[in-house]
């Protein structure tokens, strides 16, 4: 197993509580916003698009919050899994659609809504990862003895 630094563990449960915390909120504000998006009596945007939308900010946000600091892809990975898990709960428990059975509705939203989103998360996350290297040099870690200072 890796070694990792107790500060890399806290920026990456603070990045997932983060995503989680965003997510929920970008989702509803992006939910309030459908009726603005497409107007009255018309269907342009469908709700799930909209929530997706709004729930992958949040995972970027999140994932970019926990890949800065500690300048790995895959902290702001997990960071954007965990708060990928509290999306797909938030948008199953909006959406409740009775024309759909529990299943379709589950598997269809984590296709639609959350892999997308936490794909694009993972991106965010690998770039502010890279950004952050190149911006401060890499952090080497206290185990290896030359360590630097934020």
């Amino acid at each position: 197993m890796p070694q990792v630094a107790s500060a890399d563990r806290r920026a990456t449960w603070l990045g997932a509580a983060t995503a989680v915390v965003a997510a929920s909120l970008l989702t509803v504000l992006a939910a309030s916003l459908e009726s603005t998006v497409n107007g009255p009596g018309r269907r342009t945007v469908a709700e799930p698009l909209l929530w997706a939308v709004g729930g992958g900010l949040g995972l970027a946000i999140g994932a970019v919050a926990a890949s800065w600091p500690t300048r790995r892809a895959g902290s702001g990975a997990l960071a954007a899994l965990i708060g990928a898990g509290a999306l797909l709960v938030l948008v199953v428990a909006a959406y409740n659609n009775t024309d759909l059975r529990f299943e379709d509705q589950l598997v269809g939203t984590l296709i639609v809504v959350v892999v997308p989103a936490y794909l694009g998360a993972v991106i965010c996350g690998a770039v502010a990862a890279n950004v952050a290297r190149l911006a401060g040099g890499h952090r080497r870690s206290p185990a290896s003895g030359n360590s630097s200072a934020i």
